[in-house]
């Protein structure tokens, strides 16, 4: 061997293909007479032809058995997880019951632009909040227009419609519902 020259060693020829041997093997396995030689060639080119098919069909057949086994594993990861996507949406259920609570100002943030926004003779009777949120208050005054427009003028309050008026002792009860703050 030397540096930058071929190997004068020659490569041995390629050995036997895999499909000669087998039809080696099928000829020695059935010895024909000389006469019969014609049908021992069918006989290879239907094996041969029957080799070739069943690749694709082994294929389909394993594929269907995988497939099988993979929605065996996916319904029972389904089962172990059902609980847990369950209680996901049990959660996500009441984020969502709770959302509107949690994003409204409190009470008494309410009271506070209320306080605020009040002119100074008039004063709070009552304050409710319902449980869908709704505000209800009852204000009193000796002017109801002054108040209106007091109230017009705080954004937070911005919300409140009149929904009625009763007469009290030298005063006007107001009575304001709405969204609020």
């Amino acid at each position: 061997m030397r540096a930058g020259e071929p190997d004068k060693e020659d490569v041995p020829p390629p050995g036997e293909s895999l499909t000669a041997k087998l039809f080696r093997s099928a000829r020695g396995a059935g010895r024909a007479p000389a006469g019969a030689k014609a049908s021992g060639q069918w006989r290879e080119a239907a094996l041969l032809a029957g080799l070739i098919a069943m690749g694709p069909v082994l294929t389909i057949a394993g594929a269907q058995m995988l497939a099988v086994q993979e929605r065996g594993q996916a319904e029972r990861l389904e089962a172990q997880l059902a609980p847990r996507l369950a209680r996901r949406a049990s959660a996500e259920q009441a984020r969502d019951l709770l959302s509107p609570v949690i994003s409204r100002a409190t009470l008494g943030a309410t009271f506070e632009a209320l306080a605020r926004g009040l002119p100074k003779d008039a004063s709070v009777v009552r304050a409710e909040r319902g449980a869908d949120g709704t505000l209800q208050l009852a204000l009193r005054t000796p002017d109801p227009d002054a108040l209106r427009a007091a109230l017009r003028r705080v954004p937070a309050l911005s919300g409140l419609r009149e929904v009625g008026q009763q007469r009290s002792d030298a005063a006007m009860i107001v009575l304001l519902q709405g969204a609020g703050t």
